[in-house]
């Protein structure tokens, strides 16, 4: 329970709320969407497409999660029919080359072309972590069987074909070392949203299976830290093992609050071990933004600063606020005024500078598409906590 009031608080979540419902989702509902199918990748500073630029399908696959949650809270008229357009592009041409695998249904690909061909095959369980958000928030938002029968397919798909036999999910097909720990966090969150979308507690039990991992082979009590790349066994890669990302820990740290929630465990003291970590560690004193990554013990190994991090620090400090943890509110606010200081001080509103080096200088030329899944759930989250704070609806 939020014990405590912040007047820089109410300003800033209201400034972040208002510049998403104003100008970031009548934007990318309309500039992002290309009108042949799917979303544009990436758009340029001017917000016109990027049109010959590969697609991530699962960018396609977040910004349908996107406008589905837009339209669960109301803040996008067009929200649905945005949706609408992601999802059926996503179900079409993001399932090409199962086949490949010798399965007549294997999730989404990796990579399209400009054209709508397949350009990557692969099926990577990252992808299909957003394939299980989008499917659980449309069930959700729209309350429609397709969705659910989809998330009930990827997920069986995931337990049967993606399973690995010493824990966890493979990284895809084909199977591909290093294994990351950054699906798992995504598969984590997925079958979060899953749980909370239909009450089913096969979904919290994946959501446990990760939990397990986390404890097991990602946290590094040593250095009271979160692990990226791991070998076949779980031991820490020998080139990468050592590396972390301050956003991730942040990510992890709003996880494992909402995941203490929902199961009534006791483990919040590895969430705030993390985000003690990442301020300590991970901010550039500078700028006062994270770092994109250091090494276990501190060490910067890349200094600058994308935007992606800055909304993962929003989310730990709303979700400790609501919990109760003081000053949480006022480092969700001061995060909030950077972010729009460094990155949302653009021409076009409701656009954003993606990435700004150590000395505080923008050094990103566009804007790719998957940086709004970050910025959206960063909003939605201090929404939910304006409400939990009693503060007026917006």
């Amino acid at each position: 329970m939020i014990k405590e009031t912040s007047e820089s608080f109410e300003t800033q979540s209201a400034r972040l709320i208002n510049w998403c419902k104003d100008h970031a989702l009548p934007l990318w509902g309309t500039k992002g969407v290309d009108p042949s199918g799917g979303f544009w990748e990436t758009l340029n500073m001017d917000a016109s497409p990027a049109t010959d630029s590969l697609r991530r399908v699962r960018v396609q696959a977040r910004q349908t999660y996107v406008f589905a949650q837009a339209a669960h809270l109301g803040w996008y008229d067009k929200a649905k029919t945005v949706s609408d357009h992601g999802w059926d592009y996503l179900t079409s041409k993001g399932f090409q080359g199962a086949g490949a695998h010798g399965y007549d249904f294997a999730g989404i690909a990796h990579l399209l072309n400009a054209d709508h061909s397949l350009h990557d095959g692969m099926r990577d369980s990252y992808a299909q972590a957003f394939l299980v958000l989008a499917s659980a928030w449309r069930h959700r938002a729209f309350d429609g069987g397709d969705a659910l029968n989809m998330l009930e397919k990827i997920t069986g798909f995931m337990n049967t074909k993606l399973k690995a036999d010493n824990g966890g999910w493979r990284e895809g097909l084909p199977h591909t070392l290093p294994r990351r720990q950054n699906p798992h966090m995504h598969l984590f969150e997925a079958f979060i949203a899953a749980y909370e979308a239909t009450d089913d507690k096969s979904y919290l039990a994946n959501a446990d299976h990760v939990f397990d991992l986390f404890e097991k082979y990602f946290w590094n009590a040593e250095h009271k830290t979160l692990l990226e790349f791991f070998s076949e066994d779980w031991s820490p890669d020998s080139d990468t093992g050592a590396l972390t990302e301050p956003g991730h820990l942040m990510e992890w740290a709003w996880l494992i609050y909402n995941y203490a929630r929902l199961s009534g465990r006791d483990v919040t003291h590895y969430a705030d071990a993390m985000f003690e970590t990442a301020i300590t560690s991970g901010i550039n004193p500078k700028t006062g933004l994270l770092r994109n990554e250091i090494h276990k013990d501190g060490t910067v190994t890349r200094g600058e600063s994308r935007l992606w991090p800055a909304t993962e620090f929003i989310k730990a400090s709303v979700v400790r606020a609501r919990a109760g943890v003081p000053g949480a509110l006022d480092d969700a606010a001061m995060m909030i005024d950077r972010m729009f200081e460094y990155y949302l001080d653009v021409p076009v509103t409701g656009g954003w500078h993606d990435q700004r080096d150590e000395d505080g200088n923008v050094t990103s030329t566009d804007m790719p598409s998957s940086t709004f899944y970050h910025i959206f759930c960063a909003t939605a989250e201090v929404d939910l906590c304006r409400k939990a704070a009693g503060l007026q609806a917006l």
